[in-house]
Formats: C-alpha cells, sequence, structure tokens
C-alpha cells in the first residue's frame, strides 16, 4: 500500500525542523518515550489476564550500526496492527500548520510543542533521512513495515516478523552523524532515561574470563 499521511503535509517537517533543530537529542529520548509506553501496556494487559502466556524479557533495546549510518530503537511491548499504524502514525494529531505555528511562536521550551501535538516520532525525522517501522502486535496478526523520506509519501506493507514489538529504524542523515557515536547516545540515554520503570540494554561490554587451560579469553 502506499499513500499519504493525513496531516498539512507539505508543512509538517519543516515545522518539525524549524522547532526542534535547536534539540536534536530529544529524538531519542521521545522514541524511549514510546517504546517504554508500549511495554507498559503489555504488562497491563498481562496484569488484568488478556494475555495469557508469559511475556518474557521486555528489554528495549538501542544499537548502532555506524558503517551503514543506522540507529535501531528496539521494544517487546504490545505492537501495531496495519490499521493501528494507519491511525497512529499516519493520522498526525493536529488540524493546520498555521494554528500549530501561531501557538507556539514565543515557546522557549521545544519539547512541550511534541509532546503536546503527540509528534513524538516524527522528531525521529530530525536526525533521519529516511526512517522505516517493523512492528508485530502482541494480537494474533500480520506484522507490518512502515517506510517514509520525510516527504509526505511514506509506504506500508506485510513483512515477516517472529517477535511481538517494535523496531524503529533510523537511517541517519549526513548532518547528524554525530549520533553514530556510542558516547553521544550514552549521554542522552543517561540524561533523559535513567530512572525509566523498563530497563534499556545499549552497548557492549567486554569480559575475560579463564579457559580450560588457565589462559585469559
Amino acid at each position: 500500500e502506499k499513500g499519504n499521511i493525513q496531516v498539512h503535509t507539505e508543512n509538517i517537517f519543516p515545522i518539525i525542523k524549524k522547532f526542534l533543530y535547536s534539540d536534536h537529542e530529544i529524538f531519542l529520548r521521545e522514541l524511549i518515550s514510546n517504546a517504554v509506553d508500549a511495554t507498559q501496556k503489555l504488562k497491563k494487559l498481562a496484569d488484568l489476564g488478556d494475555i495469557k502466556k508469559d511475556i518474557g524479557d521486555t528489554t528495549i533495546e538501542v544499537e548502532i550500526d555506524k558503517a551503514n549510518k543506522i540507529i535501531r530503537i528496539k521494544d517487546r511491548g504490545i505492537g501495531m496492527t496495519e490499521d493501528e499504524v494507519k491511525k497512529y502514525i499516519n493520522q498526525v494529531a493536529f488540524s493546520s500548520a498555521e494554528e500549530f505555528l501561531e501557538k507556539f511562536k514565543d515557546s522557549k521550551d521545544n519539547s512541550t510543542i511534541i509532546g503536546h501535538f503527540g509528534l513524538g516520532f516524527y522528531s525521529s525525522f530530525m536526525v533521519s533521512q529516511n526512517v522505516e517501522i517493523h512492528t508485530k502486535s502482541y494480537k494474533k496478526k500480520s506484522a507490518v513495515k512502515w517506510a517514509c523520506d520525510g516527504s509526505p509519501e511514506y509506504t506500508l506493507e506485510k513483512i515477516d516478523k517472529k517477535d511481538r514489538g517494535t523496531e524503529i529504524i533510523l537511517h541517519i542523515a549526513d548532518d547528524s552523524l554525530e549520533f553514530l557515536e556510542e558516547h553521544r547516545l550514552l549521554d542522552i540515554l543517561k540524561k533523559y532515561c535513567k530512572f525509566l520503570p523498563v530497563p534499556i540494554k545499549f552497548g557492549t561490554s567486554q569480559i575475560t574470563e579463564k579457559d580450560e587451560e588457565g589462559k585469559d579469553k
């Protein structure tokens, strides 16, 4: 399927860039926040008995693929069906760009703008030239892939995805390559995500152990 995001689409991405340009790093906070929400919703459904089987490990993972200029944010939350992607991703929640600009023209805290309009996911485009969502709902429905290059056009297709949850894949733009540095993302995670109710896995650590001959490995 192909279609257009339902909003004043010719204006949405320039607006995001204009208002949030000085605070690029906010994208990671917003995407982690979405992942935490999806995970907490899953836990709530499990507590209510709507999900019978064990929900397993719900750690959120953040990965950098520097060679391919990619950042991945993965969760094992409730995921989205095709219809939910259309509803929550394509129908951006404000009526007009002009009203948006007028309301927040004097705002000093750009981060409040994003949350107010539910634009957290779209902050991805501050640092990305292309964004993909791979998602599979906890409901027994097909997994789907949504992709957009920052224009009003998107693609939506069914894919094979075994695990429940959502993976956001950011193809980082050339003017935002700083975010492919591990220390840069770690600083952001420590700043915004230190006390969240869901564990976040990021980076690797090296462990030295003795082998059968007593040598370090």
